[in-house]
């Protein structure tokens, strides 16, 4: 069983309190989009457990609540196990630690407040580096992207679609280094996959 810090143990049991009592409130606020209420409600009591926590809610088993308590980062992932662990039972609630993969029709990914800043990946390709027998992997990702995408922000939004193609623990144990091509760059698409195939690629390479 994992442990956490006992002060650590203490703000876990209260926002799994916190949360039974309430759960019909953030029911209610993410059928309805409140996203305000979400955020000063729910960030706050998860970051109070770990500063880079995060969460996600979401239909993974719809029509019934998902919510994610997400890492963020490597060294949180068995923080983020222990807090589930504890999760109580809750009709119409299943909890995750870490985002899984998302089935996705469309490899869309975009920054939050920001409609000037999404990419489309159905076109891209990539190839991976296998480092210590599989242990992790660099991906180089070739895009189909314009001009007007910042840097930063193509760089943000594709590894927030990797992620969400492999799920968050691949992605953090897993993935090392990210290199990202426009189309003007000197680049070679020798042994290159479409990008749509990562998770079932790594899936098979890792055994998971």
């Amino acid at each position: 069983m994992l442990n956490v810090a006992n002060l650590q143990k203490k703000l876990v049991a209260a926002f799994w309190k916190w949360f039974k009592a309430f759960r019909r409130e953030v029911e209610n606020a993410y059928s309805s989009g409140d996203t305000s209420w979400l955020d000063s409600e729910l960030t706050n009591r998860v970051r109070a457990i770990e500063p880079n926590l995060n969460w996600e809610i979401g239909p993974y088993f719809d029509p019934e609540f998902t919510l994610v308590i997400s890492p963020s980062i490597r060294q949180n992932i068995g923080l983020a196990k222990a807090i589930i662990h504890t999760a109580p039972q809750i009709a119409g609630w299943h909890f995750l630690a870490a985002k899984p993969p998302k089935r996705m029709t469309r490899l869309v990914a975009e920054l939050p407040f920001r409609s000037d800043a999404e990419i489309c990946g159905d076109e891209w390709c990539y190839r991976l580096t296998s480092y210590n027998n599989g242990e992790f992997f660099d991906i180089e990702i070739f895009t189909d992207v314009p001009s007007s995408i910042q840097k930063d922000d193509l760089f943000m939004l594709t590894h927030r679609l990797i992620e969400a193609l492999v799920g968050e623990i691949v992605y953090l144990e897993r993935i090392g280094a990210v290199t990202v091509y426009r189309p003007t760059d000197s680049r070679s698409l020798e042994n290159t996959t479409s990008l749509r195939f990562l998770h079932e690629h790594l899936t098979g390479l890792i055994g998971e």
